[in-house]
């Protein structure tokens, strides 16, 4: 699954690396992103690259709001099966930035967060859908099974882009069908990436700063 992650690069290297066309965010970095909050995603519309915040949490347009739990991770696997995620593949695809991720390890009868990033800490994308309840946009990161490195820790990873053609087919929805895209919902290989231990303050989501990165060991 995908519950905690970062993202701390510059906003005018994000516009720069991927190919930004409007923004309407202003984003400060953050070490401690949690559900609920305002993440920063990127839609393609009219042929358009488009940046902005969004909630993370969808809660689908037929939905009461009141009643329903936000969904903050779908399964790839699934999300034909769904209602609530059925009918978004097909228009409402879109990516969530990021440049590392948390998930817990569990040793004995304590939990140790990880950190993972790719191997550069580069920034990269999550693939991820939304949908609009009322006047309010929510979304979900979507997830995979794990690959060697994140499968140590947990065997559940969000779906990670990070080359052109990849994002570019899954964003765009006039181009690209679902059927074509779904091919971009994988692990992403092992050997691009690093996982490290850090220290139990990205535990709580009140927690934004950057000791949450700051590692306490070398490797996991």
């Amino acid at each position: 699954m995908c519950g905690r992650f970062s993202l701390t690069t510059p906003l005018e290297e994000l516009v720069k690396q991927y190919l930004i066309e409007e923004i309407h965010e202003d984003w400060q970095p953050r070490y401690n992103i949690a559900p609920s909050q305002n993440v920063l995603s990127l839609i393609s519309h009219k042929g358009k690259r488009r940046a902005g915040g969004i909630t993370w949490g969808l809660v689908p347009h037929w939905a009461n709001p009141a009643k329903w739990k936000p969904l903050i991770n779908a399964r790839s696997e699934t999300l034909l099966d769904k209602p609530s995620f059925r009918s978004l593949v097909h228009s409402r695809r879109m990516v969530v930035f990021a440049d590392g991720f948390y998930e817990w390890k569990k040793e004995k009868s304590v939990k140790v967060p990880v950190r993972f990033q790719l191997n550069k800490e580069e920034p990269f994308v999550f693939a991820g859908l939304w949908d609009k309840n009322g006047e309010v946009a929510t979304s979900t990161i979507l997830t995979t099974e794990a690959n060697s490195l994140v499968g140590h820790v947990h065997e559940r990873m969000p779906v990670m882009l990070t080359n052109r053609e990849d994002i570019e087919k899954w964003l765009n929805t006039d181009e690209y069908s679902f059927a074509q895209a779904a091919s971009v919902l994988k692990p992403l290989p092992h050997e691009w990436m690093k996982g490290y231990q850090v220290s139990s303050t990205v535990n709580s989501p009140k927690h934004d700063t950057s000791e949450c990165i700051v590692p306490v060991s070398s490797g996991i």
